[in-house]
């Protein structure tokens, strides 16, 4: 039996070897194979009349910012040259799982004179010190300006630096405690110049009893010389009731890796209160006539809800949501939550239209049951013109399960025909797609669910007369899962699947 595990032990072994050798001989040569860099931003250089110079600034933007028309809040960093990627990297894990919001990050070189611009006083034992008030005045009167002209930002601002940078958010937070909503200081280097930063941090919060702000501080195994102890001592005597705070320590970590982990974990803190979690807006009504309106409450998991009526982006300044509201206009309704110390939750819209009115049509023929298709082939990003198309093959459908594909990617279908309304009333339709689609009813598109996505579902409303009205139903496959599916409901019918018994088509 020990022989026999011996051998079958060795054929493995050969066999793998055989394997390796075989798989070598095959290995392609890198200068064959085409490469392409992986980005994570991008860097620029803007002069600093404040600085007297042009200062490197590294941005990464989140992975919607190209497709999406939101307003995002902005972590700037110092020591930009270490801190730009690990930053870039804990807020894409983070927020690409909903536990914080997506954000735009802005990261400051500081690498030539970091010992000058961190921190803010000089010390001539040492001989450091002594830019701090330079750049943090660049930062605010000319940085932040900068960003907020040409990148759609939110007003919701955090600054995190570590060691002589952990100096400088102290600075910040003590100078222009209003200029960030939070601020993240990892392992602060709060010995420097006789702990002076603590001095000043203390008498800070003597004469700010009001103090409505967050703050996260760390420490790696540097022991109660680094002077981090001691500044969370003071917090803990002293810090206002509005000042959320946390201390933390990683006694596993060195003053060099500390950053890595506490940026991770001070943003998972600073975000502690934020949700995800989609405004409800709650309707009753539908403007068919002058005389209709329609009653919209704004149910959300903040108690602190501001919203605008004319497509704004919503701000802390912006109305505080109190009670329904009744509208007898079309009007577009922007609510954003607010959580904890002004966390900005995420936008959502309500637009209210008139609801056009279509009559059914008269003079059809005898109609049969169910739609006619059109079948189609070709690579689409968005439903194509199907006018222009020609298709590779039509029939008559009974169900929207796309058995008349000849495969199950690269394709398009559009369905036609007519949908029989049984009465007059206000119907909204859905369309659940997995890539794009879009309904149509005589000439009005009722939903669009277009583009490519992942099973979706959109919906729209209208007011048809009873009758027979002509109806496409478009879809387009690119790749992976697919499906459609077609909803109606109206005040006789509860929500479900359009029978296809209310289809027909002409013969």
């Amino acid at each position: 039996m020990k022989k026999f595990k011996l051998l079958f032990l060795l054929v493995i072994i050969l066999s793998g070897h055989e394997y390796y050798t075989f798989a070598a001989d095959n290995i392609p040569d890198l200068s064959q194979i085409k490469t392409e860099p992986v980005n994570v931003g991008y860097s620029f250089r803007i002069h600093s009349n404040i600085l007297n110079e042009d200062r490197l600034i590294y941005v990464s933007l989140p992975d919607d910012y190209a497709t999406s028309k939101k307003n995002y809040p902005v972590y700037y960093a110092v020591d930009g040259q270490w801190a730009f990627v690990h930053s870039t990297q804990a807020i894409g894990s983070l927020s690409g799982n909903d536990i914080i919001p997506k954000m735009i990050v802005v990261a400051i070189y500081t690498n030539d004179h970091r010992d000058w611009d961190l921190l803010p006083v000089r010390d001539e034992q040492t001989h450091t010190g002594g830019g701090g008030d330079k750049l943090l005045n660049f930062i605010k009167q000319e940085l932040i300006p900068f960003i907020d002209k040409n990148y759609r930002t939110f007003p919701y601002r955090l600054l995190s630096g570590s060691s002589y940078g952990g100096v400088f958010v102290m600075h910040a937070f003590v100078t222009e405690p209003k200029l960030f909503n939070g601020f993240l200081t990892l392992s602060p280097s709060m010995w420097w110049n006789y702990r002076i930063m603590l001095k000043r941090t203390e008498d800070f919060l003597v004469k700010n009893p009001g103090l409505q702000n967050t703050l996260y501080l760390s420490v790696a195994n540097e022991g109660l010389s680094m002077g981090v102890n001691a500044l969370a001592s003071l917090l803990e005597k002293k810090a206002p009731a509005g000042l959320a705070w946390k201390f933390e320590e990683y006694p596993q970590e060195v003053h060099g890796t500390i950053t890595y982990k506490s940026t991770f974990n001070g943003l998972k803190f600073v975000f502690e209160d934020w949700l995800s979690e989609p405004i409800n807006f709650e309707t009753s009504g539908d403007l068919v006539t002058s005389k209709d309106t329609v009653k919209v409450k704004i149910n959300s998991f903040s108690n602190q809800v501001r919203y605008t009526l004319d497509g704004s982006q919503p701000t802390m300044n912006s109305p505080l949501y109190e009670k329904p509201f009744v509208f007898t206009k079309p009007v577009i309704v922007r609510a954003m939550p607010f959580y904890g110390t002004g966390l900005p939750g995420r936008v959502d819209s309500l637009v209210i239209k008139n609801i056009p009115i279509l009559t059914a049509e008269t003079g059809l023929p005898v109609l049969k049951s169910g739609l006619k298709y059109d079948y189609f082939e070709g690579d689409w990003d968005l439903l194509p013109d199907f006018k222009t198309l020609t298709p590779v093959k039509s029939g008559f459908t009974g169900s929207f399960d796309m058995q008349e594909r000849k495969r199950d990617d690269l394709y398009a279908i559009r369905y036609t025909g007519y949908i029989d309304i049984p009465a007059d009333n206000v119907y909204t339709f859905f369309l659940v797609s997995d890539d794009g689609s879009r309904l149509q009813i005589g000439d009005k598109v009722v939903v669009n669910n277009d583009g490519l996505h992942g099973e979706v579902e959109v919906n729209g409303k209208i007011y048809l007369k009873q009758g027979k009205h002509r109806v496409a139903i478009l879809f387009f496959q690119k790749s992976g899962g697919f499906a459609l599916n077609a909803g109606w409901q109206s005040a006789a019918i509860t929500r479900q699947p359009i029978p296809f018994t209310a289809f027909y088509y002409m013969d």
